[in-house]
């Protein structure tokens, strides 16, 4: 019940948080990008995902108040807004620095952050090393695993669904709950057509509230099951992007989508080989789909999967 109550009341403040924020980015023309993907090319707030962290401050401060306080919980909140933050920067600074922060400005501060998460909830040094690595990895699949309206907060939700029903049992499930209710608060206005991004400070609040919370658990069987749910987000960063597109996996030189007209997205023209990711590997398998129903289609198999490793761990029986 307690979990029940928690989920709704951070659902409405997440909800609320992210339309107001919508309404001032509009206002104050602040963090703006343009949706790529649409003939319209319309104006979108980005770095939404900051809310998400405010709220989280403020929902995990009244758990703290009411029941009782946790250090580690805290450490896990540490983590996750140096993630948030680093990413936060980055949506902002891109507005005025044509690429935003460099690789190696976001990196230091979220291997610095993974790391000392990893000792303060291990207590030594290997397993700080061991548990930072998975957090910083895994984390930032979050960030890659995008493109698409609804696609990373869609994918992100499944997962941290996934990821409660682990904790279920555990002292970690309220958390797991309120990070449920304020993700799909998130993704009401972003699912297509998107009203809102999450930006980087969105989706590295996603990946390291999700790791992070399997990582206090100290548990390795959820650390491995967790890491098989992101199967998918390896297949796409290493599989494709790497293999066909490593000078430039962000796909920030050339638009990665051609828009046709009717509305369905296909594979540009590139000059030599084809630059895949998931989405075009799905345009490449079905055809030309609409955006909306490609994002439908890689929910589906980000769904799948955590069903079928819940099932091959034993957490579900048929």
């Amino acid at each position: 019940m307690e979990e029940i109550i928690y989920f709704f009341f951070a659902l409405v403040f997440s909800g609320t948080g992210v339309y107001l924020f919508d309404r001032f980015s509009r206002k104050k023309n602040f963090a703006l990008g343009i949706d790529i993907n649409k003939k319209e090319q319309n104006k979108t707030p980005e770095a939404t995902g900051i809310v998400l962290l405010v709220l989280l401050w403020i929902f995990v401060s009244a758990v703290s108040f009411l029941n009782e306080f946790r250090i580690e919980i805290f450490y896990w909140l540490g983590l996750v807004s140096v993630f948030s933050l680093v990413g936060f920067v980055d949506d902002t600074t891109s507005k005025w620095k044509k690429k935003g922060l460099s690789w190696k400005e976001r990196a230091f501060p979220v291997i610095i952050a993974s790391f000392v998460f990893g000792f303060l909830v291990s207590g030594n040094i290997v397993n700080a090393v061991l548990l930072g690595f998975f957090v910083g990895v895994f984390s930032s699949f979050h960030n890659s695993f995008a493109g698409l309206n609804g696609w990373e907060v869609g994918s992100s939700y499944i997962i941290a669904l996934f990821t409660a029903f682990l904790l279920i049992g555990t002292g970690f499930f309220l958390y797991a709950a309120i990070i449920l209710a304020l993700i799909l608060g998130l993704l009401v206005f972003n699912i297509f057509p998107a009203r809102v991004f999450p930006g980087d400070s969105g989706t590295l609040f996603m990946g390291s509230t999700i790791t992070g919370l399997i990582a206090l658990t100290m548990q390795k069987e959820l650390l491995i099951v967790l890491a098989f749910f992101y199967l998918p987000h390896l297949i796409d960063f290493l599989f494709l992007k790497m293999l066909t597109n490593p000078k430039d996996p962000t796909q920030t030189k050339i638009k990665p989508y051609k828009i046709l007209e009717n509305k369905k997205l296909g594979i540009p023209d590139y000059t030599g080989k084809t630059r895949y990711d998931f989405a075009k590997l799905l345009i490449k398998i079905f055809g030309q789909l609409k955006e909306r129903n490609i994002v439908l289609i890689i929910w589906l198999i980000v769904t799948v999967n955590c069903f079928f490793w819940l099932f091959v761990f034993g957490k579900i029986t048929l």
